[in-house]
């Protein structure tokens, strides 16, 4: 058994020592623990915290969706790999597709190019992304909720789900950035939903 305070109420109390969280005995809030990567150190969190920064030696963490701790990046290198991002977005956009040909603007319901415009409109829409602004994130999330619904109506589940899992990764970058938290790891979680997005 260890010993552990509760951050909310300061009660100390038993806990098995190999657990990965507890609910407090006297205010009933549910604690969970994270690791440092770098020093070592334990601390409690709310369950679920997918971003956090370690308060002994300021390391900035994140968790991907299997649950698995990462490191951050330095910021210089965060910002070198989100103009980068912005880059790559603008000239898919700029070229219209993979191939760099112009596709029509109006292809009929028969061509072959029709089954490529859903995959295509998730690429302009994700220049709204790179803007990082709330009202342009908003936007962002409504087009590619529309985007993911015309790729399923296609039979492209799989890509519909990798715009769906760039769709959760957006809100949690939009909840950090409004609520406070570690931007960087949440950075890092829109950097990977955004490069799965592998045909911009």
């Amino acid at each position: 058994m260890a010993e552990v305070t509760c951050p909310q109420c300061q009660t100390r109390q038993e806990i098995d020592s190999d657990a990965d969280g507890y609910r407090c005995i006297v205010c009933a809030a549910t604690w969970g623990f994270v690791r440092c990567t770098v020093c070592g150190e334990r601390y409690h969190t709310r369950p679920g915290t997918r971003a956090w920064t370690c308060p002994n030696c300021g390391t900035p963490h994140g968790r991907n969706r299997s649950g698995i701790s990462r490191v951050g990046v330095p910021l210089p290198l965060l910002l070198g790999a989100i103009v980068a991002l912005g880059a790559i977005v603008a000239l898919a956009f700029a070229l219209g597709g993979d191939d760099g040909a112009a596709t029509s603007p109006t292809p009929s319901p028969s061509s072959p190019t029709s089954a490529a415009d859903p995959l295509n409109k998730v690429c302009r829409d994700l220049v709204d992304v790179q803007l990082l602004r709330v009202d342009a994130l908003e936007r962002a999330i409504v087009e590619l909720n529309g985007d993911a619904d015309a790729l399923r109506k296609l039979g492209e589940r799989d890509r519909a789900a990798v715009v769906d899992d760039a769709i959760t990764a957006i809100r949690s970058y939009e909840e950090v950035a409004q609520g406070g938290g570690d931007t960087q790891a949440a950075t890092m979680e829109l950097l990977d939903a955004l490069d799965a997005v592998d045909w911009c």
